[in-house]
C-alpha cells in the first residue's frame, strides 16, 4: 500500500508541474479569443471582399459566370474617378487646407458685431452637461453658423507656442483672437470661449519643458489676450508629450493655474477655466491624471486618430479587432482613476477617403488619400448620384464605410460618422457617465443641421436615455469571450484543479481490484480506459513537446494527438502486465 502511495503522489505532483508549466492548449484559447479582436488583419480579409464584388475571383472560374451579379459593385468609368481625383475640393477650393493641418489664416472680423442664426430653433442644452467645440483659425467666419445655445464651450484652436520663446509662433492668427466677433456672440448665449494652446513634438516639448523662463512667457502674453478678451480660460493641447517630462508637464499647468487665478483675481474675475486634452492611446500614460486633477477643469479625451495608414479602417471605432478603440481608451482612463463627472469623449466630424488598388491576383494596397470633413463627405459624394456607390455599416467599429469601384479595378473607400454612428458613441460616453462629448471640429459639418439635431436631442434634455451600444451589438458569446481573455487566470486554475481531481479519482477508482478486473476482462472497458488516460496525458505530452522545442526539436502541433493517443497505450499495456494483487490484497 505504502508503495501505490508513492507512486500516487508523484505522479499527482507530475501531473500538477506539467499542468502549471504547460497552458498551450489554453494559451491557444486565448489566443482565439484575441484574434477576433486583434491579431487578424482585417485588411487580408477585406480584400477577399473587393475580389469578390469586383467579380474578380470568377475569372478563373467559367462556371460560376453570371452568378452573384445582384451583389457585385457598380463599376463607374474611369472619367468618374478622373474627376474626383481632379475636383479641387470644394472645402480645400475655399480655405486651401487639409482637416489635420494647420496653416496661416488671416481675418479682420470687427468686435461690434454680434452675430445669430436668423432661423433659430435649437433648444439651449442642460447645464449639468457639457458639449464642447473647438473652432480652428482656419474655418473662418463659418462660426457665423455656429448654434452657440449648443455649445457649452467653445475654443479657438489655436495659441501655437514657439519653443524656442514661449511666445506664440502664429501671430497673424492671433491678431484675429483680438478682433473676432465670435468671442461677442458666444458670450451672448452664455457659451464659455477658451483659447486652446497647443504645442506639437517631442523635440519642441523637450525645449519648452525644461525651461521655466519660457513658462512665465507664455503664462504673462496668454493671460493678457485672455484678460483682454473677456474670455474665460485655456484649453491645453500638448501632443507628443514624452514619459520622461510627465513630471515637468503637470508642475507646468499647476504654474499657469495659479498664474491665470491670480490674474482673474486682480481684476475682479472669477477663476479662470482649464481644460486639457488627452490622447486616445499614442502617450496616454504620460500624463499624471491624479495630480493634474487638482488643476484640471474639464478632461476631453481625443476620441479620434486611430486610423492606420496601410489599412482601411475606423477613424474612431467604438470596438477595434486591433487593440486600440474608444472602448480601450474609455476603460484606460478609467482605470487611472478619471474624474468622470469632468471628462468629455471628443469625437470626429471628418472622415477618411482611402484608394485601393490591385496589385496583383486577389491582392489590393491601400493608401491614404486625404481627410474628408462631414460636408465634404455627404455634398461630394453621398449626395453625389453621377457615381455609382454603396454604404454599409460597420457594427463592431460602429462606422460607416462608403465604396465606389471603377473600370479599372480600383475603389475609393470613405471611412466615417455619422448621426447614427455618433449617437452610438454618445450613448457609449454618457453610460460611462461623462460630463458630455467634444467636436473636432466645428464647422466641419457646414451647411448640414442633422449633427446639431443630434445634439439637441441628445442634451437639450435631462429625460434623455441613454443605452450601451456595446451590450445591443456583442451579445452573450463576446461578453464571454471577453470576460475569459480578462479573467483568463481563473479559468487557467480552475481547469487545472479540475484535472488534478479527475487525476486524484481515476486513481482512487483503480485501486479497486474489481474494477481492475472487470477492466483486464472486457474490451470495450478497455477501451475507455485508454481514452481516459489519453485525455489526462495531454498536459503531459504538451510540456515534453515545450521541452524538446525549447531544446530545439520541434514537433508539429498535429502530432502531439498521435503521441498521447500511443503514449496512453503505453501506459495502459504497462500498467495491465503488473502484478496489482501482489501489492493490493484482495478482501
Amino acid at each position: 500500500m505504502k508503495s501505490i502511495s508513492k507512486i500516487f503522489f508523484a505522479f499527482m505532483i507530475l501531473i500538477s508541474f506539467s499542468s502549471l508549466e504547460s497552458c498551450t492548449y489554453i494559451k491557444k484559447a486565448d489566443s482565439g479569443i484575441r484574434k477576433a479582436f486583434g491579431s487578424v488583419n482585417r485588411f487580408q480579409r477585406q480584400q477577399k471582399l473587393y475580389s469578390r464584388r469586383l467579380g474578380l475571383d470568377e475569372k478563373n472560374n467559367s462556371e460560376k459566370q453570371g452568378e452573384g451579379d445582384e451583389n457585385r459593385m457598380v463599376r463607374n468609368p474611369i472619367q468618374q474617378k478622373n474627376m474626383i481625383n481632379d475636383y479641387g475640393y470644394l472645402f480645400e477650393g475655399i480655405n486651401g487646407y487639409n482637416p489635420g493641418v494647420i496653416v496661416n489664416y488671416s481675418n479682420s472680423d470687427s468686435t461690434s458685431n454680434v452675430f445669430e442664426i436668423e432661423s433659430e430653433k435649437f433648444k439651449s442644452i442642460q447645464p449639468n452637461r457639457e458639449v464642447f467645440g473647438w473652432h480652428p483659425y482656419w474655418m473662418g467666419n463659418r462660426w457665423t453658423n455656429y448654434p452657440f445655445e449648443l455649445l457649452s464651450t467653445i475654443s479657438y484652436f489655436s495659441y501655437n507656442v514657439n519653443p524656442r520663446t514661449g511666445l506664440s509662433s502664429n501671430p497673424s492668427q492671433i491678431e484675429d483672437w483680438k478682433t473676432t466677433a465670435m468671442i461677442d456672440s458666444a458670450k451672448v448665449k452664455n457659451t464659455r470661449v477658451l483659447l486652446t494652446v497647443s504645442l506639437q513634438g517631442k523635440t519642441n516639448q523637450d525645449q519648452f519643458l525644461t525651461n521655466e523662463l519660457l513658462w512665465n512667457n507664455l503664462y504673462q502674453d496668454v493671460s493678457k489676450l485672455i484678460l483682454e478678451r473677456n474670455a474665460d480660460g485655456v484649453d491645453l493641447n500638448f501632443e507628443d508629450l514624452p514619459f520622461g517630462l510627465k513630471s515637468e508637464f503637470t508642475d507646468f499647468v499647476d504654474g499657469f493655474d495659479q498664474y491665470l487665478t491670480l490674474q482673474f483675481q486682480n481684476n475682479n474675475r472669477e477663476n479662470p477655466f482649464i481644460s486639457l486634452t488627452l490622447p486616445a492611446h499614442k502617450d496616454r500614460e504620460h500624463f499624471d491624471i491624479k495630480r493634474l486633477d487638482a488643476f484640471i477643469d474639464l478632461f476631453i479625451i481625443m476620441g479620434y486618430d486611430y486610423n492606420g495608414t496601410s489599412s482601411p479602417d475606423a477613424v474612431s471605432p467604438l470596438q477595434s479587432e486591433g487593440v486600440f478603440s474608444l472602448k480601450n481608451t474609455v476603460e484606460y482612463f478609467k482605470e487611472k482613476n478619471i474624474n468622470v463627472n469632468k471628462t468629455i469623449l471628443a469625437l470626429p466630424y471628418y472622415g477618411i477617403l482611402w484608394n485601393i488598388n490591385p496589385s496583383g491576383e486577389d491582392d489590393f494596397k491601400a493608401s491614404i488619400e486625404r481627410k474628408l470633413t462631414y460636408s465634404e463627405i455627404k455634398n461630394n459624394f453621398l449626395d453625389n448620384e453621377d457615381v455609382g456607390s454603396e454604404v454599409e455599416l460597420d457594427p463592431i467599429s460602429m462606422s460607416k464605410i462608403y465604396r465606389a469601384a471603377f473600370e479599372d479595378n480600383s475603389i475609393k473607400e470613405i471611412h466615417y460618422d455619422d448621426a447614427f454612428t455618433l449617437s452610438k458613441k454618445y450613448d457609449y460616453a454618457m453610460n460611462n457617465n461623462f460630463q458630455g462629448v467634444g467636436i473636432w471640429a466645428l464647422g466641419y459639418d457646414n451647411g448640414n443641421d442633422e449633427l446639431w439635431n443630434l445634439i439637441e436631442n441628445y442634451f437639450s434634455t435631462d429625460i434623455a436615455v441613454f443605452n450601451d451600444p456595446i451590450s445591443e451589438v456583442n451579445g452573450f458569446p463576446i461578453k464571454f469571450a471577453e470576460s475569459l481573455v480578462v479573467q483568463k487566470d481563473v479559468f487557467i486554475a480552475i481547469i487545472i484543479y479540475f484535472v488534478l481531481a479527475l487525476v486524484t479519482a481515476f486513481v482512487l477508482i483503480l485501486s479497486d481490484w474489481r474494477i481492475r478486473d472487470s477492466i483486464i476482462k472486457n474490451s470495450i472497458n478497455q477501451l475507455i480506459v485508454i481514452f481516459i488516460g489519453f485525455i489526462l496525458l495531454i498536459p503531459l505530452v504538451v510540456f515534453v513537446r515545450e521541452i524538446l522545442d525549447k531544446g530545439g526539436f520541434f514537433i508539429k502541433s498535429s502530432w502531439e494527438i498521435y503521441i498521447g493517443f500511443f503514449v496512453g497505450l503505453l501506459v495502459f499495456f504497462v500498467s495491465s502486465k503488473l502484478k496489482w494483487n501482489n501489492t493490493l490484497e484482495k478482501p
